[in-house]
């Protein structure tokens, strides 16, 4: 390993100082490492760029080995070139001065990219390998903090503060990081003047970390958010869903009632539409019909993988799973070839059919590894039909279900104890069950401007605002408050944030990145009161603050109450939370199919300066067994003041 990290270290070195960088070879000065030729084809695509509205401004060349139309490299230097357009719009605020230029050692292979913050990517085709001085560091954005989750701009168009802001940042950086693709039998080429490498491994490595995937099937290239690449329809069934606008009864009666289709699709939006977070997602939903991507690429060619394509899919399935999935330790996987050996996957995954592979990837996610994060998206554009249909879950996550339904039933009965803000003596309750970041689509996420106009959004950041106004107005008589997380599945990061700095004042969010060891401690503080500013009016903290959980809450919904465990000002009231230490990371496979896993980054709480991760779940201080007695705000509180 020390050797490698010499050779490629020195070839920078000479790279660097070389008096012309070149960007492609010449057939007859170009390395060649692969013992045979390969038969090497070039064809161009239309490209699509997140939109069916947008592409690339001329066809996109692709490259195809010994006759396989459906596994597709990308010169390197086309790649770079890509790069340097897909970073600044991914996010412009924070890539604005990205910059990837490449260098070509010949003699040896290697091609590198260097990034303007001098963190640099080596591909070497002699030993097919893949190696970064930071892995992190590469894929970071131009400026700000090694790591940021908070999702807001630092500042307004005005220059004054937004939302959140970042107070302090305490960085680990990772160790360098070195692919062996022929570890997996993944091929590198370097032939007729090209450097080639497929597009699958190029994707995962570079733009996956962003959310963002490649998709060919075999009409067009297309680029996409991985989480849009799917039908819209269910997309906005699973969003209604996701912010307790369509349950599992509702859908149930509606699928057991007469009529078509489109007249059950109506029925279950009905409800929906009463509300207004319920009519921003149709609205969504509507725009995102003249937009998707997907109807474009589901329409590709159905039928069988090729044999090159089945192969080289399954082993860069290995690669990506061993390198992202953050739970792997956890889990006591070795590696994800011998996972599949074991659970006897391997052979669907190595099934030319693209719907028996998409199937062993609902069973490995929902099933095997049942950690709540990871589950199945879509289908291959190959696949004929729904491949998930029927895969069973496992047992954590419907333990966990069966739990949410007993808590519901239980609120069910007791409608002040629904999503909202409730005062009960000297008791408030807030309870929401999604952390969400809404905002109208006239203002977008510009809370101080509909704050002026009194148009919050009924999403987390407007209802804790509207909370806060209650709590701290004139002679309140609120002594106490409630935060009910009880049925909090998790959702955007941000809003977590925004919730731990009303509560503390400052927010600590600690993560750890299981794939390079990069650890992060930042401080956030909330500016609550729209001023502008960050001070004590913007927190609770001199109250008693308390907080409601149980085993529905997950994911953020379990990252807040550990944050205030390892505090200590808040009290836990309920049962043990749900866990989900993962933020989730979207994939890909080779043939097209997406789904979700537990990704890298590993959220965390520290203490004593070392980092433990979340996933098990934090303890109450205060056991409350009964769900009728999490929801009678009136017993609750009176229990509640008997606590001091």
């Amino acid at each position: 390993m020390l050797k490698r990290i010499l050779a490629l270290f020195t070839a920078l070195c000479l790279l660097c100082g070389c008096a012309a960088a070149e960007t492609a070879v010449s057939p007859e000065t170009a390395a060649t490492p692969e013992t045979a030729a390969r038969q090497i084809g070039m064809k161009t695509y239309p490209f699509y760029l997140f939109t069916s509205q947008e592409t690339w401004p001329e066809e996109f060349p692709l490259y195809f080995a010994d006759g396989a139309a459906d596994f597709p490299f990308v010169e390197l230097a086309d790649w770079a070139k890509l790069l340097n357009w897909l970073y600044p719009k991914v996010d412009p605020t924070l890539f604005g001065g990205y910059e990837v230029r490449t260098e070509t050692d010949k003699e040896h292979g290697v091609v590198l990219f260097i990034r303007e913050n001098s963190h640099y990517a080596a591909f070497d085709f002699q030993n097919k390998t893949i190696f970064w001085d930071d892995f992190m560091g590469f894929l970071r954005q131009t400026t700000g903090a090694y790591i940021d989750i908070s999702g807001f701009p630092p500042e307004d168009e005005e220059g004054r503060p937004f939302l959140l802001n970042m107070t302090s940042s305490r960085d680990r950086y990772g160790d360098v990081t070195e692919l062996h693709l022929a570890d997996y039998d993944i091929p590198m080429i370097a032939q007729e003047g090209k450097y080639l490498v497929p597009l699958q491994t190029l994707s995962a490595f570079f733009t996956v970390p962003y959310q963002v995937g490649f998709f060919f099937n075999q009409e067009a290239l297309f680029v996409s958010s991985i989480s849009d690449m799917a039908d819209p329809e269910e997309a906005f069934l699973q969003r209604l869903a996701e912010a307790g606008l369509l349950t599992e009864e509702m859908i149930l009666e509606v699928q057991a009632s007469e009529g078509g289709q489109e007249e059950k699709m109506a029925a279950m939006m009905e409800n929906a539409l009463t509300t207004e977070i319920g009519m921003a997602l149709f609205l969504q939903f509507q725009a995102s019909l003249q937009t998707s991507l997907y109807p474009l690429y589901a329409a590709g060619p159905k039928g069988k993988r090729s044999q090159a394509l089945t192969d080289y899919g399954f082993q860069e399935l290995c690669l990506e799973l061993d390198s992202f999935y953050g739970l792997k330790d956890a889990h006591n996987i070795k590696d994800f070839f011998t996972l599949f050996l074991q659970t006897g996957l391997m052979s669907s995954l190595l099934d030319p059919d693209a719907g028996k592979a998409d199937s062993a990837i609902a069973e490995l996610t929902q099933y095997w590894l049942d950690d709540g994060h990871s589950g199945f998206n879509s289908p291959s554009y190959l696949a004929e039909e729904d491949p998930s249909e029927g895969v069973a879950f496992g047992v954590s996550m419907l333990s966990r279900d069966l739990q949410g339904q007993a808590a519901n039933r239980f609120r069910a009965a007791h409608p002040e104890a629904g999503p909202g803000y409730y005062e009960t003596g000297n008791t408030a309750y807030v309870t929401f069950d999604l952390f969400s970041v809404d905002g109208s689509e006239e203002e977008g996420l510009d809370y101080y401007a509909m704050a002026e106009k009194d148009q919050l959004p009924d999403d987390t950041l407007g209802l804790i605002i509207k909370a806060h106004r209650q709590i701290t107005r004139e002679n309140s008589p609120i002594e106490n408050v409630v935060l009910d997380l009880s049925c909090n599945g998790g959702g955007a990061a941000p809003a977590a944030i925004f919730t731990l700095g009303w509560f503390l004042g400052e927010a600590p969010v600690s993560m750890q990145n299981s794939f390079t060891g990069s650890e992060t401690t930042t401080l956030y503080r909330a500016d609550v009161n729209l001023d502008h500013q960050f001070d004590e009016k913007d927190t609770l903290s001199h109250l008693n603050l308390y907080c409601l959980i149980s085993p529905s809450s997950f994911s953020c919904g379990n990252l807040v109450p550990w944050a205030f465990k390892a505090d200590g000002r808040v009290t836990l009231l309920g049962k043990v939370s749900g866990g989900g230490a993962c933020v989730v990371q979207h994939m890909t496979t080779a043939w097209g199919t997406t789904f979700q896993i537990s990704g890298i980054k590993r959220i965390s709480f520290t203490k004593n300066g070392a980092y433990y991760d979340v996933d098990r779940g934090v303890e109450p201080d205060y056991i409350i067994r009964s769900y009728d007695h999490f929801y009678d705000r009136e017993a609750l509180t009176k229990f509640i003041n008997g606590l001091y």
